[in-house]
């Protein structure tokens, strides 16, 4: 799970991001991975435009973007993530 943010320290609907991202990570452990990339950060901002984000905050899910500027329920992650997994 790849979260494109402006800074989820700084940016508040990254923030929210960011967060929903990490309860997913709780929910799921070590069966999931989670990076942020942040747009402030060199680095990162070659990750965005291979990804083609248009919009910030974004989620992508095995290089899927899931979610784009709204923030999902914990629900509504966890059953995207779910999607992906291998049974």
């Amino acid at each position: 799970m790849e979260v494109f943010t402006l800074d989820s320290a700084t940016c508040a609907a990254c923030t929210y991001m960011m967060g929903a991202a990490r309860e997913a990570k709780k929910a799921f452990g070590d069966s999931l991975d989670m990076v942020e990339y942040k747009f402030t950060e060199k680095e990162s901002i070659a990750r965005c435009r291979k990804m083609g984000v248009t919009n910030l905050p974004s989620l992508y899910i095995n290089g899927e973007l899931k979610f784009c500027s709204l923030v999902p329920s914990r629900q509504e992650l966890e059953q995207a993530v779910k999607e992906v997994m291998p049974k």
